[in-house]
This record gives C-alpha cells, structure tokens and sequence, in this order.
C-alpha cells in the first residue's frame, strides 16, 4: 500500500512516502520548516512594505502566523480575512474580530492592499519534485495527514479544554490510540483546520481513502511504531510527544489509552514535570491542579497502574530532551531509524487501523 504521510507541526513538516513493499528506510522523506513558519515571513514582508493585506484560503496553522498578524496590526495596518481563513486565528469568529482582524468574504471597494492565500497543503511541489525521480503521487492508495485543531467553542468558553474534550469522548467509544483519527465520513464539523486540510487534499488527490489526525495524537501514536515499543506493546507505557507548541503524555495499558494529559512545552520545567508525571501515573493529578492552570489540561479513563510499574517511558518530539537529567528511565523511539518520522508513522499505523476496522 502506497501512502502520503504528512506531519504538519509548528516548526516542522514531516513528510513520508511510504510503501508497505519497501523498507521504511529506502521510502522518500522530506523535513522541511513549517508552513506557518514560511507564511509568517511573507507577512513580515508586507508589512516592512507598510501595506494593509486580505486575507483568503483555508484554515491553516497558527503559530508564528498569527504572531506576524498581530504584529502588522501593532503596527497600524489593516488585515481582513476571509471566515474559513480566520480560523486560523481561532476557532470562534467573535474571538478573532476581537483582535482587531476585519471578516469579510471579499475585499472592500477600493481596497489597494496586497492578497495572500493560506495554503498548507499545495502539493505541486512535492508532484514535480516526485516526477524528477520517476514517482507521482497519481499512484497513491491513500493519504493522511496531522494538524493540531482545538475545535470550534463557544465565546467565553477555553478553546484548551474543548480540545481534550474532543479527544476523551473519541477515547470512551474506543480506547485505542489509532482511533484518535478520522476518516471521511466520521470527522466533527466542528474541526475546521482538519475539514480544511481533508478538502484541499481531496481537491488534489485522486486516491480514495484520506485520514486526517491531530498532532500530538499522531506522534504519540507514531512511538509503537519503533520495534523497542512495540515489543512492549502489550504491557504498561507511558508515551509522550514533546512538540514546539504541545506536550502529550498518555498512558496506555494493554493497547489502551487509560489516561492522556497535555501541557504547554513552554512552561515545563524538567524536574517539577518529572514529578508531576509520578502523581499523573499514580492517579492523583487533577485537571484543575495549579500545575495545569496553563495547560490544556488531564482525563482519566480508568485507574492508572502507578509509574512504578511502568514497563517504558518512551519520549519523541522535537524537545524530547526535556526530561534529561530528571530520574525518569527514558527511551526515545525513532521509527526506522528517524525520530522526525515518528508522526507520519503515526498517520500511517491509524490509517491502517481504520481501514481495517471501517
């Protein structure tokens, strides 16, 4: 089975052709920087250019891409969007109207600002790019992707906590971690960024089965694919992504995911979050800890077994180092060989799941 497998973090895009035919090392793979990274520059371009810009396209990721609209707000300059294109900003219009951004479907009369269109997933240049080697992506059975969505919520209510609710409902109808995915057909209206990412890619492609993940899940999940972790499978883990922007730590029993809490990477300082992981383990973290109060926050689905009985502690992201020094065992997976492809494999292992049990 061919598969486009494609990881878009804050910082990175993670991009796997894979082919269940070859190894994992001989398929073609591409880390390139982030699309808002790339996005965010151009902004700054335009506003160096003192020029007023409208905004369209799709939903995209935020980041450093709305850090630049701020700053060209800061600065004096008109910015309107496009409603699909704001909810990069944030999954509740009101809220984006808040920060000072105009939405509208169409420039206004007279406008003579400069146009972008937000485009995270514009595969031509990985086409061409494919063609040179005598590959397309015309050939491809199936493809997935991951970008971090929130969910839309209701004015006044934290964009942080409807995020984990998403999840902890998909986990009580099944405690698998490959379920924490989407195929079309299953996927809540209320993900703008994966609607938007399901569309653009279906726009493009011709195969027939698309999957859409979050990030954080993807990477997590993307940990049972190293052959360390795998082997351990079946017994007590601790997995966790350690993102430029999140960090996930689920514990999984026997396949399932029991509990899952996730935190700003920012605000983790290495000793005090080893010792909070201990009392997550153990069961006594609650959602409504001072510790969380900056992040998004914990849930239980059953009893944890205490990270005493831990089988592994297995650590990935780009800030997987976090935990150095601390007394916490770590191991870092690196699916064939490659921590970056950790989150495409992810995608890759959920879409074969779903696939199987669709």
């Amino acid at each position: 089975m061919k598969i486009l497998a494609m990881d878009i973090g804050a910082g990175t895009q993670d991009i796997l052709l894979y082919d269940s035919e070859s190894k994992l090392e001989n398929c073609i793979k591409l880390v390139l920087p982030s699309p808002s990274l790339l996005e965010a520059k151009r902004i700054s371009e335009f506003t160096n250019r003192e020029e007023d810009l409208f905004i369209d396209g799709y939903a995209v990721g935020g980041g450093a891409l709305s850090k630049a609209i701020k700053r060209h707000i800061s600065r004096g300059f008109q910015v309107i969007m496009t409603p699909t294109a704001a909810y990069t900003i944030r999954n509740n219009l009101e809220d984006v109207a808040a920060r000072g951004i105009h939405i509208e479907e169409s420039p206004p009369a007279g406008f003579k600002g400069a146009r972008l269109r937000l485009e995270e997933l514009d595969l031509s240049f990985l086409q061409e790019l494919l063609r040179t080697m005598g590959d397309s992506l015309d050939t491809l059975d199936a493809a997935a992707v991951a970008v971090q969505d929130h969910g839309a919520y209701p004015a006044g209510e934290s964009n942080r906590k409807t995020r984990l609710s998403h999840m902890r409902q998909r986990l009580e109808e099944n405690p698998n971690p490959l379920a924490l995915s989407y195929l079309y057909g299953d996927m809540p209206g209320d993900f703008p960024r994966m609607n938007s990412a399901y569309t653009h890619l279906k726009e493009q492609l011709s195969c027939e089965h698309i999957l859409v993940m979050d990030t954080a899940p993807a990477a997590v999940v993307g940990c049972l694919a190293d052959r360390e972790v795998a082997g351990r499978a079946g017994g007590k883990l601790l997995l966790m992504n350690v993102g430029n922007g999140h960090t996930m730590a689920a514990i999984s029993d026997d396949g399932r995911i029991i509990a899952l809490l996730e935190h700003h990477t920012r605000f983790l300082e290495p000793t005090s979050f080893a010792s909070y992981l201990e009392s997550f383990c153990s069961g006594e973290a609650r959602d409504d800890d001072p510790f969380m109060t900056s992040g998004h926050g914990l849930f239980y689905l059953e009893e944890p077994p205490g990270m005493e009985t831990l089988d592994m502690i297995a650590v990935t992201g780009p800030h997987r180092e976090l935990l150095e020094g601390t007394d916490l065992d770590i191991y870092y997976p690196a699916p064939g060989g490659d921590m970056m492809m950790t989150g495409p494999m992810g995608l890759v292992g959920s879409l074969e799941y779903r696939l199987k049990t669709a």
